[in-house]
């Protein structure tokens, strides 16, 4: 593969690795409140105090950590499907356009995108897919990414 068709996979697989690292953060977010949980009552009839405070300010400090991670994470995601999106859609080609939105918007596997485009997974992984990458243009980088 060319080193401009591993470019334009890099930019449009962004959204898919994106969405795997925001569904990361999602899940350290529910273990951390899950860990918050009591563990249940006791009921060996001892005095038992209120518990460490100083947990729980770790706690809230940690879940506010993720939840920050998590909005930020999810900002850049919805940025990114917005500029992928529409460089998928200044493909001119419309079997290209549909390939290349199936498979880097819609997450589809190949033998999703063969079904619904009626051709064989081969060709679609091979011809058309490599097809649909010659017609698709890499939008200009803008001055704040350099």
């Amino acid at each position: 593969m060319t080193p401009e068709n591993e470019a334009k996979k890099d930019f449009l697989s962004r959204y898919k690795w994106g969405k795997i690292a925001l569904d990361e953060i999602e899940t350290e977010i529910n273990a951390c409140r899950m860990g918050a949980l009591p563990g249940g009552i006791n009921y060996d009839g001892m005095p038992h105090g209120s518990g460490d405070l100083s947990d729980l300010s770790d706690y809230a400090a940690r879940l506010d950590d993720l939840l920050m991670q998590f909005r930020a994470k999810r900002t850049q995601l919805i940025d990114d499907l917005h500029e992928i999106s529409a460089a998928i859609e200044a493909v001119e080609d419309p079997r290209s356009n549909i390939l290349l939105r199936y498979r880097y918007i819609q997450l589809k596997k190949w033998e999703e995108i063969a079904e619904a485009m009626n051709f064989n997974e081969d060709y679609v992984k091979r011809e058309l897919h490599g097809m649909a990458l010659k017609n698709f243009k890499l939008p200009p980088k803008s001055p704040l990414d350099m």
